[in-house]
């Protein structure tokens, strides 16, 4: 089976065979022509199974259907957010609006832990979900990402002009005052968010991190222990393709 996730800027993908992810690849892709970047695909032995998680919009999902269908004769099939798949249970009360990455997120942690969980995905927003032992959201939260902070200082900020500085404690120029500021901001904001998750769900909690940031929020001081599960997406997407929706 190959399980693919699309965001709004990155297509990554993965191959399993007998339970166990064999090959991963990623590619920057444009909105306007994403078919140009299937071709990646094209050397690649023709999967029986394809399970997609897509936030880009129905044109992207049109044109990878197109594709698979005119290469591997396949029909893909897209995870859709739905209020209830297998033993999770979706906070959201209009489950349709709820992010279907951060859906398979909340799969792919329930099929990996027992216990109930914080997941922390950071990439260009950082999102965060609650999800109790019995499968349960609890529901969560969105913040900017780094870069989004800082262009927002860029474009409010008249006196501001570059914000690719080097963290420090305090800065003495400007490009790094903005680099420490958001960083620090953001570190501040996860350690207190991981906080008030363990009162939520308990001292037995565990925080799942995902995400291009994923690293450098580990290294950060005073962070709580967090679990790195780069393939997140891609493991919730395994488990819904095992999970029959209901009524089937």
């Amino acid at each position: 089976m190959l399980t693919i996730d699309i965001g709004n800027t990155y297509i990554k993908w993965a191959v399993w065979n007998d339970a166990r992810i064999v090959q991963t690849g990623s590619c920057e892709y444009s909105k306007q022509q994403p078919e140009n970047v299937f071709a990646m695909w094209n050397d690649m032995q023709a999967e029986k199974r394809v399970m997609v998680a897509c936030v880009a919009g129905e044109s992207v999902e049109r044109a990878l259907s197109e594709w698979m269908q005119a290469h591997w004769s396949i029909v893909p099939e897209f995870l859709r957010s739905t209020a209830k798949r297998g033993d999770v249970i979706n906070a959201y009360t209009d489950p349709v609006k709820y992010g279907v990455d951060r859906w398979a997120a909340l799969l792919g942690a329930h099929s990996l832990y027992a216990d109930p969980v914080c997941i922390i995905d950071a990439g260009t927003a950082i999102t965060v979900d609650l999800l109790d032992a019995e499968g349960v959201h609890q529901g969560g939260r969105i913040l900017p990402g780094l870069q989004m902070m800082r262009e927002a200082l860029l474009k409010g900020t008249a006196g501001i002009h570059q914000a690719d500085g080097e963290p420090t404690a305090f800065a003495n120029n400007t490009a790094d005052a903005v680099s420490s500021g958001t960083l620090h901001m953001l570190q501040a904001a996860l350690i207190e968010i991981c906080s008030s998750a363990g009162q939520y769900l308990g001292n037995n909690m565990k925080i799942i991190i995902t995400g291009g940031m994923s690293e450098q929020i580990m290294s950060l001081p005073g962070m709580p222990g967090m679990l790195h599960e780069p393939d997140l997406v891609m493991k919730g997407l395994y488990a819904a393709a095992e999970i029959p929706l209901a009524g089937n």
